[in-house]
């Protein structure tokens, strides 16, 4: 009888313990989150992927100093050129593997930027890829890169920025065309994150770009 109770016991913790490892391995798992898992639905038309938000392109970096995006005392044409995507979610993004393309790379499926392993978004947090250099700046906490390829590459007359996951799936696509009047500024989103594409002037007088940060230069 007491052999029997003891075996008893002994099944009984081990299912607890089991239970307890799992659920603690499920928490872990669910902090982040592939895009595809998340709730909020794709706007594939509007640059918005499951909160995965297109917010800002500077394809024409100012004349001059006004032109050093990137902050690394060089003003250069195609380095100094950015594109800002914000985690608009309330889960972490996995945004490893993801493909950056202008319309040339796009025809030898050769990303200009591909985001590296372990490349995940908090929420409200957003990312820079600048078209080169060496970006020098707080950039409002966000994660930071110089495109790992070749320079963006996005002409101001015409051109399109293509955005695929690590499956070569096609996100979205942001057409410069409908845009080329050589603004020298970027076009950012007004308000953020939901509002149409604005030349960044219109939205906060006297900058020309914010990388990083919203319109108004606070962080998201």
């Amino acid at each position: 009888m007491k052999s029997n109770i003891s075996k008893n016991y002994l099944l009984f913790t081990s299912i607890i313990s089991l239970i307890f490892i799992l659920n603690i391995k499920c928490s872990k798992t669910q902090d982040v989150v592939p895009i595809e898992d998340t709730t909020t639905p794709i706007d594939s038309t509007n640059n918005v992927y499951y909160g995965f938000v297109l917010n800002e392109v500077l394809y024409d970096p100012p004349s001059g100093n006004a032109g050093d995006a990137n902050g690394d005392g060089n003003r250069d044409a195609n380095q100094d050129e950015f594109v800002e995507f914000v985690n608009s979610s309330e889960y972490s993004l996995d945004i490893s593997g993801y493909k950056l393309f202008d319309a040339d790379r796009l025809v030898t499926n050769t990303p200009n930027h591909e985001f590296p392993t372990n490349t995940v978004l908090s929420p409200g947090q957003a990312v820079v890829v600048f078209g080169g250099g060496t970006p020098n700046g707080n950039f409002g906490g966000s994660l930071v890169f110089a495109a790992s390829s070749q320079v963006l590459n996005l002409t101001n007359d015409e051109d399109i920025l293509t955005v695929k996951n690590s499956n070569d799936s096609t996100l979205f696509s942001f057409d410069v065309t409908v845009l080329s009047n050589n603004p020298n500024e970027s076009y950012t989103r007004f308000p953020d994150l939901h509002g149409e594409y604005v030349q960044h002037n219109s939205a906060n007088t006297g900058i020309l770009f914010s990388p990083g940060t919203k319109t108004d230069g606070s962080s998201f």
